[in-house]
């Protein structure tokens, strides 16, 4: 039987709304959870305005200081060191300053001039507050110290310099701070019972406790105090339990001094938690029994609406679900949309039945195309991966071709210039060979006349001294013009067999230089350019000779078909030097420069702006090439038209 009452999901949400959110709602959650959340944050605040008062009244005792030993300082008795009128003007400052324990007056070095009434700290030019001060020459915070002739007591020195009207410091002024000062304001600040005020220093030294001050005094800080005060955060609150076991909520704030030795001075106050969030708990706990009862009630009525209204109908869907989930898709309901959300929900699950059945027939059509489909995309996928193979091999082939053809290319290159080289040199070497050919012609014919003489018997005195006059002549020039030639033949021989080889040697880089210049003369003679070189006569390395002509042979052939116009009179510099395992090699010409987009492109092969006059636009790609991979080392090009080109080589030697 159905109640009209609990007819439809609509009406039974709608009692079960009324008779369970309703009051939990309107009576646990609105009333008790913003109570407590507003009891808590007022009592938070309120720990925090208090330790906030405290720190803001220690920054005020800092300040008093500066000012106090500021003005000291400024008066003519401090500044002249006189301690008489300084022992009575520190006793009158003193009496009207309770919080102090001492104050003291000590020259440049460290002596003690005056103290008042007693000093408690001896202080001497070795303290490491009297070198931060006498080298800063601005006010100080030093470190926090228990005094040795009083039971747990700690005091903090403040000290200014005194600078004379000179400029000059001529000492420091020491004011001794009593912390126990503290205690009067925490006891006139009428804080609940077994509140507690700390002081710790940033290692974790507990400097002051009130109450109970000497039996927490200078000893160390619960480890779980420190981590909550040395958090990211400047203040705070945090739950802790104390050393004496009492649970309290804390307030934290840490304090940064200027001038002071040490990083920051950490205070708490802690506050009872039974005082504290007494309201707070008495609140949730009376939330947590209304939610309690308010849970019952509305499962209670939840239940019975439940049972009636919606379980019922509820189980027919849940079969007929089952069956669904199982693979029946012909399984329906039989609930019409008369009964209720329910029923209209059940008529929904027919109908989404009725369309996955129709859906599932669908679907197999799908997946046999699909599966048609796929075979014959293997197919073609297979087919074209064929063709890419087939492309990648020709590829392949064609760039092995092509760096066979750049070997090939690059061997030419230097063989081209080694012919050049060797035609360069035959003609360098024909004018001392004609010379010397020329000059023994000359001693046979003048060697002829005087046997002609000697055999006839007509031989002179002034005959034969001609004939050894001649005679050293002409050997000696044969003799300089042979060995201008041997010369000549020797440099060409190291230099065109270091490039044609791949040798390394130990060789000196300034001689190598000069062979490679003197190489080089048949082309360079032609032209009205100088060429600098600027290394140490000394220098030995072990590499490849050969790379290392090949490199200044481009250079200077490129500069002198680029960089100079026919009749100009360049420069060229060569520098080389050794730094940090690698030799250096600067070359500069002061000749027409390039452009940025010329620059960028020197080292690729085959690139070249005077094609017309047989270049090629191999040889800054064969230097790249050496410096690179034979050698190991960088080679940077820099060039501004009208300003020159400069190449800076470095290679591991």
């Amino acid at each position: 039987m159905r109640f009209f009452f609990f007819g439809s999901i609509r009406k039974s949400l709608l009692i079960l709304v009324l008779l369970a959110v309703l009051p939990a709602l309107a009576i646990l959650l609105y009333t008790g959870y913003e109570l407590c959340d507003r009891v808590v944050n007022d009592a938070e605040r309120y720990a925090l305005r208090q330790v906030q008062a405290m720190a803001a009244h220690h920054e005020r005792v800092v300040d008093n200081a500066r000012l106090l030993l500021m003005t000291l300082a400024k008066s003519s008795q401090v500044q002249e060191l006189d301690v008489a009128a300084c022992q009575e003007l520190l006793a009158d400052i003193l009496a009207c300053n309770a919080a102090y324990i001492s104050l003291s007056l000590t020259d440049a070095q460290g002596q003690v001039l005056v103290t008042v009434p007693t000093t408690l700290f001896e202080h001497t030019g070795e303290r490491k507050f009297f070198q931060d001060v006498m080298r800063t020459g601005t006010f100080s915070v030093g470190n926090y110290t228990l005094l040795k002739t009083e039971k747990r007591r700690v005091a903090v020195q403040f000290v200014q310099p005194v600078i004379h009207s000179s400029g000059h410091p001529v000492g420091i002024l020491v004011a001794d701070f009593d912390l126990n000062y503290f205690g009067h304001i925490f006891y006139d600040t009428h804080l609940p019972d077994q509140s507690v005020f700390t002081l710790t220093d940033a290692k974790g030294m507990r400097l002051t406790r009130f109450p109970e001050t000497e039996r927490y005094t200078w000893v160390d800080d619960l480890p779980q105090m420190v981590a909550h005060m040395s958090g990211r955060d400047e203040e705070g609150t945090f739950l802790e339990t104390g050393v004496d076991g009492v649970s309290r909520l804390y307030s934290f704030k840490r304090l940064h001094f200027q001038g002071a030795s040490f990083p920051y001075l950490m205070i708490r106050l802690g506050t009872p938690v039974d005082q504290a969030l007494g309201t707070a708990r008495f609140v949730m706990v009376r939330n947590i029994v209304l939610l309690f009862l308010a849970t019952i009630l509305a499962l209670i009525t939840a239940h019975f609406v439940a049972e009636f209204s919606i379980l019922r109908q509820l189980n027919r869907l849940m079969i007929s679900t089952d069956k669904l989930k199982a693979g029946d898709l012909s399984t329906r309901t039989d609930m019409g949309s008369e009964d209720g959300e329910l029923g209209q929900l059940a008529v929904a699950f027919d109908s989404m039945a009725e369309g996955l059945e129709r859906k599932e027939r669908e679907r197999s059509l799908a997946a046999e195309q699909l599966v048609r489909l796929n075979e014959e995309l293997e197919e073609r996928v297979a087919q074209r991966t064929e063709q890419l193979a087939g492309a990648n091999r020709e590829l392949q082939s064609t760039l092995e071709d092509l760096q066979r053809t750049q070997d090939q290319l690059i061997l030419s290159e230097k063989l081209a210039a080694l012919g050049e080289l060797v035609a360069g040199v035959a003609h360098e070497i024909n004018t001392p060979v004609g010379v010397a050919l020329s000059a023994g012609s000359t001693l046979v014919e003048k060697n002829r006349t005087l046997n002609e003489l000697f055999v006839q018997g007509d031989m002179k005195r002034s005959d034969l001294t001609t004939y050894l006059e001649d005679s050293q002549e002409g050997t000696n020039m044969i003799l300089v013009n042979l060995n201008r030639a041997s010369e000549l033949i020797r440099s060409f021989k190291m230099v065109a067999v270091d490039q044609v080889s791949e040798n390394r040697r130990t060789f000196n880089v300034k001689k190598y230089i000069d062979e490679v210049l003197l190489s080089l003369r048949p082309k360079i003679k032609k032209t009205r350019h100088r060429i600098e070189v600027l290394c140490d006569d000394d220098l030995m390395i072990e590499s490849y000779p050969g790379a290392f002509s090949q490199i200044l042979t481009n250079f200077i052939i490129n500069s002198l078909v680029h960089a100079f116009d026919p009749v100009q009179a360049g420069e060229i510099r060569i520098e080389v030097s050794r730094s940090n395992g690698y030799l250096e090699l600067h070359y500069r010409d002061n000749g027409k420069g390039m452009t940025a987009e010329i620059r960028d492109k020197v080292f690729e092969p085959f690139f070249t702006t005077a094609r017309n006059q047989g270049s090629t636009g191999l040889g800054l790609h064969i230097v790249f090439n050496i410096v690179s991979r034979t050698l190991g080392g960088t080679i940077t090009c820099q060039s501004t038209p009208g300003l020159g080109t400069s190449f800076h080589v470095a290679m591991p030697v």
